[in-house]
């Protein structure tokens, strides 16, 4: 690669929306860091281990520079420290050290860390270290980003809904709280596919999706494309809870409002959908997937019955239909 392109590609990857942890008890090095990479990234520092932890908590960088030598304990410490912490422990981590020990340098890279940069600084080289780290950051980023969202609709897909149900559930177990587990299904949509064609066909899923996504939006909720038709959802607990079922009434009435043509329907002559929801408060005695079965089963007694509505129950601890 030569310098010009070396230098495009450098200046590709400075952003901003990059965030760099400076953990160092020398006022000069922080300064020295900063000074190099204040004008492309967002620079924060801490000047002890516990300042350090502290702010990986709270800013959670995307890079962590990271002394070895501090005051309060060594970097290696707070190195098995920021790992023990599931939020954090993914942050790639460079060490920076005076020490031009193999042991200690083997023992860092052992613990975790991507990278060594040594003192006194070369910018040149601690430049390059860090763009390096922080383009595939950026490439990591890319391909999260497309492994976790449907194409067709611009939702986010069946993988990144298993995460993140499980989080939101797992928050709503803590504060105690409630959350509505739901499944959206197109009324007839392979009739019309059959009809209008499946060109057409992904118009209508794309119309839905964001018709839909904007109630729950609105209603601290979020949607995600888990099947061909079929989408699931939740909603917080931001609203009272009787206020469900009229977010529920407010998509459908959303997507009727489209007025799609749907000749084909058998249920009615413009394009809908139907819903299955189950209000539950998340405990040891239930799992997602139990609440997701009860929600299949509300939609299945709908979809066997109206169509173009939405079933609606509530769980007790047990998982017994209240």
């Amino acid at each position: 690669m030569n310098e010009q392109t070396l230098a495009s590609s450098q200046r590709r990857i400075t952003d901003k929306s990059f965030t760099i942890l400076c953990i160092d008890d020398e006022s000069v090095n922080l300064k020295v860091l900063a000074s190099i990479f204040k004008d492309d990234y967002r620079i924060v520092v801490g000047k002890t281990a516990k300042q350090g932890l502290e702010k990986a908590l709270e800013v959670k960088p995307d890079l962590i520079l990271l002394d070895v030598v501090l005051p309060d304990e060594s970097g290696f410490e707070l190195m098995v420290k920021l790992k023990a912490h599931a939020e954090i422990k993914h942050i790639p981590v460079i060490f920076i050290t005076g020490l031009q020990s193999a042991i200690d340098e083997e023992k860092g890279l052992t613990l975790g860390a991507c990278d060594y940069i040594h003192k006194p600084f070369n910018y040149g080289i601690v430049r390059a270290r860090v763009n390096t780290q922080l383009e595939l950051i950026r490439q990591r980023n890319l391909l999260e980003k497309y492994a976790n969202f449907d194409s067709l609709t611009e939702l986010p897909n069946r993988r990144k809904w298993r995460n993140d149900s499980e989080e939101v559930w797992q928050l709503a177990q803590k504060n105690n709280s409630e959350l509505t587990f739901g499944i959206v299904d197109i009324d007839c949509c392979k009739l019309y596919n059959d009809t209008y064609g499946h060109q057409q066909g992904d118009i209508v899923l794309r119309r839905v999706a964001n018709t839909i996504n904007r109630v729950l939006y609105e209603h601290h909720g979020r949607i995600y494309r888990c099947g061909g038709e079929e989408f699931y959802f939740y909603i917080g607990n931001h609203k009272p809870i009787e206020d469900t079922p009229y977010v529920l009434d407010q998509c459908i009435a959303n997507v009727m409002n489209l007025n799609i043509e749907h000749k084909s329907s058998s249920v009615i002559n413009i394009v809908s959908v139907s819903i299955g929801a189950v209000k539950v408060k998340p405990n040891e005695n239930l799992t997602i997937d139990d609440v997701m079965e009860c929600a299949d089963q509300q939609l299945y007694q709908i979809k066997n019955s109206t169509r173009n509505a939405a079933g609606y129950a509530e769980l007790d601890t047990q998982g017994l239909v209240i």
